[in-house]
């Protein structure tokens, strides 16, 4: 699946868009990348995720945002006045085509984080397996620890 496609969706899914800021935004595609991984085996993305400083980050999800004609990215500040980039849809985008099951996982990692506040959505992303059980600097091979997870 394309980046570009798990992204639209979420910005048009999302209930509050104005927290879709380039590492928010990163962060749901990484947790629906884990959460398909904990389901089928397999991520919906063919990102190779690294753990940053700040968790998961790559830059793969905001480069496929800046190349799309369907996305946007917005300069704007912070609460702190700091630089902030936030990611929308493009009001005329259409909804990306999907299979149902990939649809269900976006959905539900929708679900789970939509009422997060910044610290508490953080917090989740850090107790995911692959967070939790890994060093800073490392790249994360999310399908060989959902498999590590199933025994």
């Amino acid at each position: 699946m394309k980046i570009e496609d798990i992204v639209l969706y979420i910005c048009k899914k999302y209930p509050l868009p104005e927290e879709l800021s380039k590492a928010r935004l990163t962060k749901l595609v990484y947790l629906a990348d884990w959460k398909s991984c904990e389901q089928t085996g397999k991520q919906l993305s063919n990102i190779k995720w690294y753990f940053h400083n700040f968790g998961p980050y790559v830059d793969d999800v905001v480069n496929a945002a800046r190349r799309s004609d369907h996305l946007r990215v917005i300069e704007t500040e912070n609460f702190y006045g700091d630089p902030k980039e936030l990611i929308s849809a493009a009001k005329d985008a259409p909804f990306p085509r999907m299979e149902k099951a990939e649809i269900e996982v976006l959905d539900s990692v929708i679900e789970e984080t939509r009422r997060l506040y910044w610290n508490d959505f953080i917090r989740h992303v850090y107790d995911t397996p692959p967070i939790a059980q890994s060093n800073r600097h490392t790249y994360l091979n999310l399908e060989n620890f959902a498999k590590q997870a199933r025994g």
